[in-house]
């Protein structure tokens, strides 16, 4: 399609050529202007890129696996020369880099390493025996694996078939090449095969005035910070969640890791329909690509009944000059999302695919690796993570000639995909044909065939009346669009995968409800919910629905430690019929105290004694957290009040990563900071010594005198054995840390819940020295997870110690920016009072703690420096509360209509609002009611009451905590609907909350 401008008007009087060109540019062709790709400092390694990162981890998964391997054969017929074939084939290895790479890794990350020679790869085999399957020992040779470390990753096996006819077949790993790299290859290895064979020298090839390395290098440098969240910016809206899939168009539900082998069908368009075709893409202003790709959702969207249907396709990446006859990994993936709701005509189909093809190839230059990593879609491990579909435009090679020998292709049926389900076409001779190919663990081949055919039929019609309905257009034994399944009627030999077994009555209700809400004809009694295509929103679906069926109520963070049916109903069966609690309830109290003992191994006796000064003028200062909402602000509060160099622990494999996931929160949350003093430290919670080898742990107990223990894995709805890794290990190994080599102070960010007592009602202010017996710690893993660690603070006091531990409340925005945290839960709780339209009717005096984050931080860094606070317990909590009716004024004055409801009828509408129907439907408020069904038996709203006397008293006045009413909380709201959690006035409720699976490393969630 061709953008607005004198190029559009003209864009119908084009030639089907230059048609196919404009095409071509559109999709990644066009150079756009930026930043030279400069040469990098060390000419023999480099970085990786983004998309070589990503394979690069998944070789290390699965080492020797043959799945990235590029394979393309050419069939050769004359008298070959095989000497100027291998001297044309090392004049190209010595010539681009990227064939000479190999990988490895120092310092603990991997590297791209540029050896000056790499010896060819040129085997020539034997010819096929009589009866021998050609193509079948062609399709074994080219399994075989590479080895990174060592290389080379590109060989090269010459077959022949005669005296004058060869096949050569070149095998190149994904890493070092894409497609375009392959023809680039070809284009080259033609002029210099004729030059050598005729006997002159080779011929001058495309200027090369950058590497693969250097790209890689500048690729890293650019995206990160501000440019990084300008380009996500347009992804986060375009791919929020929920995503859709094709559990509904599958014959049968994903059940683990893919295979990768798939099941083609060919097809052919008639010269007639071909034609057809390119004139509706011409009347439209659109392109051949647009057209098949408006079909092919079309198709989906009759076959499953939905209109949110996300697709992929191929940009080649190389949109500088300096890259464009670069060999080397550039191919790119787009995410295109299209909403065929209201049942449109295939026009409008079209024009509505043409937009979005336009807005995606203006923001075509974000790596897919980059958004998969920024926006975490919740999608089991046997699925690409965007998208399962694709419609991918292929170029055909034809004959050639490579000096006296003709080439053509050599098609030896390699017959893999790394998508569930992809349309691939090219046009020969004028017709447009290609193929079908769709996994074979998902799809049987009769549901390729008719696939293929229905899609023959849809364009032929299409052809005859563009403008009518899509639901009425004619497609040959088509099924009726599938709606959500009804609840099939419980026999008493039915079982969940519709045979006979002695599954219990409770067993073929969950496996029922799971048909249901997944989507699917068949369930395992044995099946992992999450690899079934599960997550936990659809879980929270799961749960409401048994509990209208079976009258039992179970939170959410059940699912995570009862993944299948049989395992799921067991629980539904103990809560329902013996009154017991569920599992996380019934946390034994004895383990929880064993838990909460600190290993005897950290023990101050051999260390260093506490040096007060290094508190009060730290030099060095760790901090975990600093990806969260309040470590942001702590990060930027400690450089502004002291010197020291703070080092960030991030959730990260290499520093690179760490860099990046630090810029990206800091950015979200409108922090500024000054860089140069800031040092990324890859590592995890989860892990011993805090995911660092034994020497950097023992580099950084020498070199830190202060440690800010902010970071924890703060999810309301996971069990406690899914949180006890970050929050209890990981608060071990900060004491250990602390106490190892000199004894540093740590000053570690707790949570409010661990004073409140689950058997007793909410009373006056909680004081900072409350303490909460193990039986009766609230039933909540998040909860059990801070309780137990703060046990082990209190034992790593009475061991020398020093400790200060500071429990925050409800955190607002930032009283001058207004900037929120747009996943906070009182944000999500906002967002669906105004998609509900209501909000709970708490009374005219109901309030509750809203303090301002920089306010927060500014209390807890100012108590850190000074010495005589250390080892103290504070609360920070704002001393005057915010009126929740000051709220909902301010938000019926922005323009949203708010009634008010009984607090229990209000549950029962978020309830109701997640069990509308559709596989996925509305989602929006399916986080709040996982919090409201990971809260039970948690105080209510408003009940949090912080004793904060201790904490003014310490301050003496230091930090000034402003109001939040007026100015600072129409700021703090106004931030919230820009940042998403609010609708618009209009009230869409089409734009769902942030899911409640959704998980970052140190975010911080205040009870």
């Amino acid at each position: 399609m061709a953008p607005p401008g004198p190029l559009a008007d003209d864009a119908a009087k084009l030639s089907a050529t230059k048609q196919r060109l404009l095409e071509k540019w559109l999709a990644g062709g066009g150079r756009t202007a930026g930043p030279t790709v400069p040469r990098r400092a060390r000419p023999d390694c480099a970085v990786l890129s983004f998309a070589q990162e990503r394979l690069w981890f998944l070789a290390q998964l699965h080492p020797g696996n043959p799945y990235h391997n590029m394979v393309e054969a050419i069939r050769l017929r004359g008298p070959l020369d095989r000497d100027a074939l291998r001297r044309s084939l090392e004049h190209l290895m010595d010539r681009h880099e990227a064939l000479r790479t190999v990988f490895d890794v120092h310092d603990g990350e991997p590297r791209q390493l540029f050896p000056a020679r790499q010896p060819l790869a040129l085997a020539e085999g034997a010819p096929p025996a009589p009866g021998e399957d050609l193509a079948e020992r062609l399709r074994q040779v080219s399994q075989r694996p590479f080895d990174l470390t060592r290389g080379p990753l590109i060989r090269f096996d010459l077959t022949p078939l005669g005296p004058d006819e060869h096949v050569l077949m070149v095998t190149m790993h994904h890493l070092v090449g894409d497609g375009m790299s392959m023809g680039i290859l070809f284009r080259e290895l033609y002029a210099c095969y004729e030059a050598a064979a005729a006997g002159r020298p080779f011929p001058a090839l495309a200027e090369q005035p950058v590497t693969y390395g250097d790209f890689a290098e500048w690729q890293r440098g650019l995206l990160r910070g501000p440019e990084l969240e300008r380009r996500l910016a347009h992804w986060r809206d375009v791919l929020r969640e929920p995503l859709p899939n094709l559990d509904r168009l599958a014959d049968r539900p994903r059940r683990g890791a893919t295979s990768l082998q798939a099941v083609s069908r060919a097809f052919r368009l008639s010269a007639e329909v071909s034609d057809g075709l390119r004139t509706l893409a011409r009347e439209h202003q659109a392109t051949l690509f647009m057209v098949l790709l408006a079909g092919f959702k079309t198709l989906m969207h009759r076959r499953t009944g939905g209109t949110d249907i996300v697709t992929g396709s191929v940009v080649h990446g190389r949109d500088l000059p300096e890259t464009e006859h670069l060999v080397g990994f550039f191919a790119n993936t787009l995410a295109l999302r299209a909403d065929l709701s209201g049942d449109p005509s295939f026009t409008d189909v079209l024009d509505r695919v043409r937009r979005m093809c336009l807005e995606a190839y203006a923001h075509r230059d974000t790596p897919i690796e980059v958004l998969a990593a920024e926006l975490r879609p919740g999608r089991n491990h046997g699925d690409n993570p965007l998208f399962q579909a694709a419609v991918v435009e292929e170029n055909v090679a034809g004959t050639a000639r490579m000096g006296d020998l003709e080439v053509g292709a050599f098609d030896f049926g390699l017959d893999t995909s790394e998508f569930d389900l992809v349309l691939h076409y090219w046009e020969t001779d004028g017709r447009v044909e290609g193929g079908v190919r769709a996994s074979a663990d998902l799809f049987d081949p009769e549901s390729v065939d008719r696939f293929t055919a229905e899609l023959e039929a849809l364009f032929a019609a299409v052809l005859a009346d563009p403008g009518r309905p899509v639901s009425a257009l004619p497609l040959p034994a088509a099924p009726a669009p599938a709606a959500v399944p009804e609840p099939e009627p419980v026999a008493a030999t039915e079982t969940a995968s519709g045979g006979t077994s002695d599954l219990t009555p409770t067993e073929r209700e969950v496996a029922a409800v799971w048909r249901e809400v997944l989507g699917l004809r068949e369930i395992d009694p044995d099946e992992d919910f999450f690899e079934a295509g599960g997550h936990s929103l659809r879980a929270v679906r799961v749960l409401l629905r048994l509990r209208e069926r079976l009258g039992v109520d179970l939170p959410v963070q059940v699912f995570f430690e009862a993944r299948t049916v049989s395992a799921l109903a067991a629980v539904f069966d103990r809560a329902r019929n013996a009154g017991a609690e569920p599992a996380e309830d019934s946390q034994d109290a004895a383990a929880l105290t064993a838990d909460a003992i600190l290993d005897p191994d950290i023990t101050c006796a051999d260390s260093a004694p506490h040096d007060p000064r290094r508190t009060a003028g730290p030099e060095h200062v760790l901090l975990t957290g600093a990806t969260s909402f309040l470590g942001a602000h702590l990060l930027a509060r400690l450089l502004d009040r002291t010197t020291a160099r703070v080092h960030c622990l991030v959730e990260a494999d290499d520093p690179a990563e760490a860099a990046d996931a630090l810029e990206r929160a800091l950015a979200r949350y409108g922090v500024t900071v000054p860089w140069e003093r800031i040092t990324p430290l890859p590592g995890s919670l989860r892990e011993p010594r805090l995911g660092l080898s034994p020497i950097a742990f023992a580099r950084l107990a020498a070199t830190v005198d202060v440690i800010h223990h902010a970071g924890c894995d703060a999810h309301l709805a996971m069990p406690y054995a899914e949180l006890r890794a970050a929050n209890v290990g990981g608060t071990t190994e900060v004491l250990r840390l602390a106490a190892r080599d000199r004894v540093k102070a740590v000053h570690y960010v707790s949570s409010p819940g661990v004073l409140f007592d689950r058997d007793a009602a909410p009373g006056g202010p909680l004081a900072p020295d409350g303490r909460v017996p193990a039986d009766r710690v609230l039933p909540s893993g998040y909860v059990r997870t801070r309780w137990a660690a703060e046990e082990l603070v209190d034992a790593a006091r009475a061991r020398g110690v020093p400790v200060s531990v500071y429990r925050p409340g409800r955190l607002g925005g930032d009283s001058t920016t207004g900037v929120g945290d747009p996943d906070s839960a009182f944000g999500r709780f906002l967002g669906a009072c105004i998609r509900l339209g209501a909000v709970p009717a708490y009374g005219p005096d109901a309030d509750f703690d809203l303090a301002p984050v920089d306010y927060a931080a500014a209390a807890l860094v100012q108590l850190a420096l000074k010495a005589d606070a250390l080892g103290g317990t504070y609360h920070l909590a704002h001393p005057v509360r915010t009126r929740f009716a000051a709220v909902v004024e301010r938000l019926r004055a922005a323009g949203h209509a708010l009634t008010e409801t009984d607090p229990e009828e209000w549950s029962r509408a978020v309830a109701a609002d997640v069990l509308e129907p559709g596989v996925d439907g509305d989602e929006s408020v399916a986080s709040v009611a996982a919090l409201a069904g990971a809260s039970r038996g948690m105080p209510g709203f408003g009940s949090l009451r912080l004793d904060v006397a201790g904490t003014l008293r310490a301050l003496a006045g230091a930090v000034p905590c402003p109001p939040m009413d007026g100015p600072p909380l129409d700021r703090y709201l106004d931030h919230l609907a820009g940042a998403d959690p609010l609708p618009s006035p209009a009230g869409s409720r089409t734009d769902p909350l942030p899911p409640a699976g959704s998980r970052t490393p140190g975010t911080e969630i205040a009870i």
